[in-house]
Formats: C-alpha cells, sequence, structure tokens
C-alpha cells in the first residue's frame, strides 16, 4: 500500500490479488484502517455494473481467429499435447480451442489454473473492498472501462500473444506458481512479485510487448486518472480508495513511478504512519 496527497485530496494505492482463498483473511489492520479513512473506491472496473450482453458481445468480436487458421499452425506438437490435456481436464472442446485468439485461451488457462489452485475470485481483495465499500454507501467509481481492458490484451501484438500462450502451456502442470506469485503479495516484496513475473520475459523477449500493453500503457493511463482524484479537492479532504492489481504498483513503470512523474510525492504505507499526514 502506498500514499499520496496533494491539497485536500488523500489517495490510497492498494495492490490486488484478484482471485485467493479464505485463509488470507482477515486483511491486516492497516488495510483496514486505510480503507475506514475512504469518502470513495476506486477499482479497475466494477464487474458488478457489467452488462453481461454487451460484455459478451464485445469478447465475441475479438476471441476468434480468422477464418481458416487454427492454433496448430503456430504450436509446437508438444503445445498441442498440453493444449490437448487442458481441454480434457477442463472438460473444453479441444477443437474450439483451436480457433481461439492467444489472449483468450491464456485467460481460459489462467481460470482453470487458479480453480485448480482453489483460488476464488470472490476472495479477491478487490472484490472484498467492493463488497465493503457497498455496505458503506461509498461512490465506486472506475479507472477503466471494459472496452480500455480488453483491447489492452486483444490487440497485443499477436506474436506477443502466441508467447503468452506458450508460456501459460509451460505453467500449467507448475502448481506453486500462484502461490510463489501470492506469497510476495503477502510479504509486500513489489520488486520481488515484479522479478518473478519479468523472468517470463528474460527467458522470451517475445513477451515483452504484453508487458507494455498489460501493464506500462494502462499505468500511464490509470495514473491519469488517479491525478484527477487528487486535483478534484483544493479546500476539503476526500479520500479514494484506489485498488488496482498489485502488479501495476511493481517495476520502473508502475503507477507511483508515473504518479512521481507527474510531481507527486508518494509514501510507502507501514502500520505506525497511518494516522500521520502526508506534507505536500
Amino acid at each position: 500500500m502506498w500514499q499520496v496527497q496533494h491539497q485536500g485530496a488523500l489517495v490510497y494505492l492498494v495492490g490486488s490479488i484478484h482471485a485467493l482463498t479464505q485463509d488470507y483473511y482477515p486483511l491486516p489492520s492497516v488495510y483496514q484502517e486505510a480503507f475506514a479513512q475512504a469518502d470513495r473506491l476506486a477499482v479497475e472496473l466494477n464487474p458488478q455494473t457489467l452488462d453481461a450482453n454487451t460484455s459478451a458481445r464485445l469478447v465475441q468480436s475479438k476471441m476468434w481467429l480468422p477464418a481458416g487458421h487454427t492454433l496448430e499452425a503456430y504450436l509446437s506438437d508438444h503445445e498441442l499435447d498440453q493444449l490437448k490435456h487442458y481441454a480434457e481436464t477442463s472438460g473444453s472442446d479441444y477443437q474450439r480451442a483451436l480457433h481461439l485468439r492467444p489472449w483468450m485461451l491464456v485467460e481460459q488457462l489462467t481460470q482453470h489454473q487458479l480453480k485448480q489452485a482453489n483460488y476464488d475470485a470472490n476472495y479477491g481483495i478487490d472484490l472484498h473492498f467492493l463488497t465493503r465499500a457497498q455496505e458503506r454507501q461509498l461512490p465506486i467509481l472506475e479507472l477503466e472501462t471494459l472496452t480500455q481492458q480488453i483491447n489492452a490484451i486483444a490487440n497485443a501484438p499477436f506474436r506477443a500473444q502466441l508467447a503468452m500462450l506458450k508460456s501459460s502451456l509451460t505453467q500449467m502442470d507448475d502448481s506453486d506458481y500462484m502461490a510463489q506469485m501470492t506469497e510476495y503479495w503477502r510479504e509486500g516484496d513489489a520488486d520481488g512479485l515484479y522479478n518473478f513475473v519479468y523472468q517470463d520475459v528474460l527467458d522470451n523477449p517475445d513477451l515483452k510487448p504484453m508487458m507494455t500493453f498489460l501493464l506500462d500503457r494502462r499505468n500511464r493511463h490509470m495514473a491519469d486518472v488517479i491525478s484527477i482524484y487528487l486535483n478534484q479537492s483544493p479546500t476539503r479532504r476526500v479520500t479514494t480508495f484506489v485498488v488496482v492489481g498489485a502488479l501495476h504498483l511493481t517495476g520502473p513503470n508502475s503507477i507511483q513511478k508515473e504518479l512521481e512523474r507527474k510531481g507527486y510525492r508518494v509514501q510507502r504505507v507501514v502500520p505506525q504512519s497511518i494516522e500521520q499526514p502526508v506534507s505536500n
């Protein structure tokens, strides 16, 4: 967790793991103390306000390979065997999967991996605070639209999508991958989390555009929106509790770094500093 103060506005930046287990609750008191100060909550996207038909049409428009193309032309025999294994264990249609764009298949593989590891989106940090905000009847803001979020991955270069799919297929048998990621989060080790994920890029440079599309570009956009929050309250104190995927708060182009480039002072939150105001 980080905090940024400007004039009368205070923003808390909280890194979320979007799917966890019940064992991670209750959250540390520092989260609860900060949230108790919040006048409003901001999340990447509020899934509870999405229109199901609109969402489905958007995804459908970007999920299929062009007619006459299948993933058989791009995957090795071993990778195709891994895809068959996924289809068998998840009850999916293998032939249908071959016609999906790589980004969509990555999403499905990720959901399957989470399910196999007993991680549940109902225990995700963002959903936890969405529920708490509704209980307190706080305004809920969104940093992105569904179109922006889908385009961030669906419009990435095909070669980068394919590299991510190959990486995901390789990690399907790694039952410790999610546990390692969440342990970095639990320890508050932003550098460790970034280096753990970025190792995939070092192993396969074709993945780098995915980091640009999924993290760097979105971080700049979200920092722009958060900057608006920081300039909305020149005469009265307004506290915004911002919850984003933890990876957005890691690395050289994190949201914090983008805010610092705009001239804001960003401070790490530790338990003993939660009650202390931050100087401009």
